[in-house]
């Protein structure tokens, strides 16, 4: 074992050994909640300055997209703060997320059948859907399944 000092030798344990490794696939899941998240953020800031578009000149339909790009806006900084809790192990994170991305995967959908011009839509709610399947189902679920409370 090195020295306090020094770093370990490649092959030799670390202080905190005892520490489970991340799978990778939960690492790109951290990954495509960030890129999921991201996308929300700009997705909302395209959905507030639409607002000013010629076809929606009634007060309604602007007050309507405005608060769904607020929303959109939102969501998308709760995904990318609760992906770094995500990559910690955390139970209840992992729960909220899941929450949060169903939430973000209906709001997809119904501003997609309002605007059906909008593909943008369609990629966040591709990339939500991957995200959740991978974040329930194999080593990440293991990995879960072992963390602690």
């Amino acid at each position: 074992m090195a020295e306090r000092d020094e770093l370990p030798e490649p092959g030799e344990e670390a202080a905190g050994a005892g520490r489970r490794r991340r799978p990778v696939e939960l690492i790109l899941v951290v990954v495509f909640c960030y890129l999921a998240g991201l996308l929300d953020v700009l997705l909302g800031i395209v959905l507030i300055f639409s607002r000013y578009s010629a076809e929606g000149e009634m007060d309604g339909v602007r007050q309507l997209v405005t608060i769904s790009g607020a929303v959109t806006l939102l969501f998308g900084f709760l995904e990318m703060s609760l992906a770094s809790v995500v990559a910690r192990g955390d139970r209840k994170a992992r729960v909220t997320l899941t929450a949060l991305l169903a939430i973000g995967f209906g709001l997809d959908l119904l501003v997609f059948g309002i605007d059906t011009t909008a593909w943008y839509e369609l990629a966040d709610v591709l990339l939500s859907a991957a995200v959740i399947v991978v974040l329930w189902t194999g080593r990440v679920a293991r990995y879960f399944a072992r963390s602690s409370a």
